[in-house]
């Protein structure tokens, strides 16, 4: 066995039931030499308490059992008795494909994987939807980032528990332990409570006998609990573990993050010099159930290494511990000795280089001498301190250490800083090697799928499954829908261009609501009064030629930017008759903001606008900064520059989504935003609620959902007949508990408010960030589809009622779709109205003259919800309610 590199668990380790290790404060220990510190599956067995000082992954560590051990032996059942690496394997039965017979009633155990459950798949296409597709609009070729997998008629995946006798406690040993049964078993996979096979065993239950080199027996029972079915979604789970090691077996580097599993190439690196950056171009897969066949979705991804590593960076902090600890804690870093990711969770200023850990025999070593030996590294200062990395408590259970120590100056940062993305530059070289364009993009799908054909260890593991992937992309129809009429004031009605951007049109036509505004301020610092003169007077000719009418503005002069100053002078410029207050800021500092709009929507519940002097001052832009700034203020007060062509009457159209408190990431808000037109959908209603972590949203979401109702109601003496509530922020595995319990309670008090009058409800899941990639093929080539390309059939999912929307243009890159689920539907709407009437929302986002990639109501509490989380930090003030204030 080789070394294990450095890692550190600090004073006594936390118990973790049977097989917990108990240790005396001591020097650091040592995880494996990827340097991701999981337990050697192949060593040792058993569970207990170590009584000895050391390393908790020594094999050599005295075992003391914690109770009793089990008979490994049991009558009438037959045992096969296999020794790790050193035995023959006489009277091992071999798998038996296709044979009968076995239990099928499934067992407790094995419901969960670590500490997550394996939730079934949610069916929300109702039972009496023959076709969810839709017919509206013309048919075009679509090619999208998906391969077929091609299966045996008579593929069968059948299901086994587990169970080891003494038990093993640690995730790692148990899969070591059955990782010596392949050869025995044939191809499976194993979770750490069942197997999933091709092959059903000749004997049920089948007991197995693994001795390891210290003699020590652990006893496996094998009991078919059945057939595993597509619905069930452990049956997902699989296939893409099954993927998994598909692509791990190609050299690719793994890495674990909030968006899932990505696989980076670092022998395809691209080096930015200019910027100190390295670009690691990866994919994501993922595989399931589509409508007709098992797909495989593949999507090309990009890791940011920046070329600096974590000790320059904290010597540009000098001995500043807070800075140190404050700059680093929380960032992802990538060990140049290994190219594997971690987490710092912590900074050690107690720890150096030149601090002994122990090795697996007892021997201690320093930092220094064993990186040296094993690695042939040199650390240049021995003085530095170490970086701390914890373990999720999957990864401890799965053998990983519980601490890992790394040296900062053999890790490099990774990702963006906010000075990096404000970096015009920066970014536009950067994106010439990320924003790929559609024949790039599906190049690189098809030499992942060359690869995969071709090498011999991803051969095998298709091979042992009976798997075989398509060497093509699929290809299917889609839709393209009409072009939307964009009516602006004097009852003037055009099309937008084909790229869905009607700002060219929207110079030349009057605004379809504006008001007179007769009292305004502006407020600004001494130095910029010329400059704001010249603005204003820009401000006020652009807005009269678009039909917003403002009178001359009332000049609030401060003699500094600090935001105490603005503070005052809005309170100074606030009266009854007060519409809208115009700031002038010197630069974008985030305190002076927050203190603007603290005071204006919380105190003083005035709409605010604020500008930069650096735009102001640019004439190459200001032009048509200075339009969008008249829309805007229009907009904050209860105007809409444009409308659609709306065909359903009397219809509320709800948006919502949250974010978390920038302050306090316990806390939540949710924005809530509604329609509250009876023929149009261009006046707004909109409310936050604040949650606390463990409450249950939909508490605060029906609540909203009712004072929407009653703003509407007052309105319109009436309810709406139809609720369109578009929902965001919704995880995969969340979709369950949003119907039973979100979408459940909300009709439940819907039909005991109204009765007989109860609108009726379509609930629809909005996801923006996915996978998915769409191309329209054009003879040999492909490019991006238009705006208003649907998809509805092939790559949708046969348990949902869903739909992919292309609805905005790109002229970089590849367009990402948006996926909507209609999980609840009772308004007797067609697939194709529903998804017309989608589209059309997507039209109505005010802060941008062309559609936008999701429904405007959503668009508009993303935005409010920004505002809270990040700025106000707490519920603004009622009087804005009717009013689109957080544009």
């Amino acid at each position: 066995m080789t070394d294990k590199l450095p890692q550190l668990m600090s004073g006594r380790a936390r118990g973790r039931g049977r097989g917990a290790v108990t240790e005396t404060p001591g020097p650091s220990q040592a995880a494996d030499d990827n340097g991701n510190g999981r337990r050697d599956p192949t060593r040792g067995a058993g569970s207990g308490v170590v009584a000895q000082r050391g390393p908790w992954t020594d094999p050599a560590f005295t075992v003391r059992p914690s109770g009793p051990a089990a008979p490994l032996v049991r009558p009438g059942v037959p045992v096969i008795p296999l020794t790790a690496g050193r035995a023959s394997i006489h009277g091992v039965p071999r798998p038996a494909a296709g044979a009968e017979g076995g239990r099928t009633s499934d067992l407790s155990r094995g419901a969960r994987r670590g500490n997550r459950a394996i939730t079934d798949i949610v069916v929300t296409r109702p039972v009496s939807m023959n076709s969810k597709r839709g017919e509206t609009g013309e048919v075009i070729a679509i090619v999208a980032n998906y391969f077929r997998v091609l299966k045996k008629p008579n593929w069968n995946i059948y299901k086994y528990r587990v169970d080891f006798t003494p038990d093993i406690e640690l995730l790692g040993h148990r899969k070591g332990i059955m990782r010596r049964q392949m050869e025995r078993l044939g191809a499976f996979q194993f979770d750490g409570t069942m197997i999933f096979s091709p092959f059903k065993f000749q004997h049920d239950p089948m007991v197995l006998m693994d001795i390891n080199d210290r003699d020590e027996s652990v006893q496996i029972t094998i009991r078919l609990v059945g057939d595993l079915l597509p619905t069930d979604g452990t049956y997902t789970h699989l296939l893409n573990l099954i993927m998994r090691n598909t692509i791990e077996s190609l050299n690719l580097q793994r890495a674990y993050g909030p968006k899932g599993t990505k696989y980076f190439d670092a022998q395809q690196k691209i080096d930015i010099r200019e910027h100190k950056l390295q670009v690691w171009p990866g994919f994501s897969t993922s595989i399931r159930q589509h409508e007709a066949d098992i797909l495989i979705c593949a999507e090309v991804t990009h890791k940011v290494i920046r070329m600096e590593s974590c000790y320059n960076a904290m010597q540009e902090l000098a001995k500043d511990v807070d800075g140190i600890k404050k700059l680093l804690i929380g960032q992802m870093v990538v060990t140049e000795y290994n190219n594997l990711t971690y987490r710092i969770d912590d900074v050690d200023f107690s720890l150096t280089p030149l601090s002994e850990f122990e090795k697996k025999g007892g021997e201690k070593i320093t930092f220094m001498q064993y990186f040296r030996d094993r690695y042939n590294i040199t650390i240049r200062d021995q003085r530095q301190p170490l970086l701390v990395s914890r373990a999720k408590a999957r990864d401890i259970k799965a053998g990983r250490p519980e601490v890992l120590n790394l040296i900062p100056e053999l890790c490099r940062l990774t990702g963006l800083t906010d000075h990096m993305r404000n970096d015009f530059r920066l970014m536009r070289d950067m994106a010439q090697h990320t924003r790929i364009g559609p024949d790039m993009r599906i190049k690189r799908f098809l030499d992942l799928n060359r690869r995969i054909q071709n090498e011999e260890k991803a051969k095998t593991v298709m091979k042992n499954w009976d798997m075989a992937l398509d060497k093509q992309l699929v290809e299917f129809p889609g839709r393209v829908l009409p072009r939307e009429e964009i009516k602006f004031g004097n009852d003037r009605s055009e099309l937008p261009n084909n790229d869905a951007d009607w700002t060219f049109t929207l110079k030349k036509n009057r605004m379809f609501e504006a008001d007179r505004v007769s009292n305004w301020h502006i407020i600004c610092p001494d130095r910029d009064h010329s400059l704001t003169m010249k603005f204003s007077s820009l401000l006020t000719s652009t807005a009269g030629k678009m039909g917003f009418q403002l009178a001359q503005p009332n000049f609030l002069r401060i003699p500094d930017d600090r935001a105490t100053s603005y503070v005052n002078a809005i309170e100074k410029a606030c009266n009854d008759s007060t519409q809208i207050i115009l700031c002038v800021v010197p630069n974008q500092r985030g305190d002076r903001y927050s203190a603007i709009k603290k005071k204006s929507y919380v105190d003083r519940a005035v709409p605010t606008q604020v500008m930069w002097t650096k735009v102001m001052s640019n004439d190459k832009i200001i032009g048509g900064v200075v339009g969008k700034v008249a829309i805007q203020m229009n907009c904050k007060l209860g105007n809409a520059p444009w409308t659609v062509k709306v065909p359903l009457k009397n219809v509320m159209t709800c948006g919502f989504d949250v974010t978390y408190d920038a302050n306090d990431k316990s806390k939540t808000f949710g924005a809530f935003v509604a329609t509250m037109d009876i023929k149009e959908c261009n006046t707004y209603y909109s409310a936050i609620s604040h949650h606390k972590y463990g409450e249950e949203m939909s508490n605060f979401l029906i609540v909203n959902v009712f004072k929407a109702l009653k703003q509407y109601e007052q309105i319109h003496k009436q309810p709406p007949a139809r609720i369109f509530f578009y929902r965001d922020g919704v995880g995969e595995g969340d979709v369950n508990h949003v119907l039973n319990i979100e979408v459940a309670r909300l009709r439940e008090k819907l039909k005991s408010s109204y009765e007989e009058a109860t609108p009726k409800l379509t609930f629809i899941v909005v996801t923006k960030r996915i996978n998915t990639r769409l191309f329209r093929k054009m003879g040999n080539s492909v490019q991006n589809p238009p705006p208003g390309t649907v998809v509805d059939d092939v790559i949708t999912l046969p348990e949902r009622f869903d739909f992919f929307l292309v609805s905005q243009a790109t002229r970089q890159g590849t367009i990402s779709p948006t996926s909507y689920n209609v999980i609840f539907d009772e308004s007797g709407l067609s697939p194709d109205k529903i998804q017309i009437w989608t589209y059309k929302m997507t039209h109505l986002y005010y802060n941008w003259s062309g559609n936008v990639k999701v429904p405007a109501v959503c668009q508009y509490a993303q935005k409010l919800a920004l505002l809270v989380g990040q700025h106000i930090h707490q519920e603004p003030n009622t009087l804005l309610e009717r009013q689109l204030y957080f544009l």
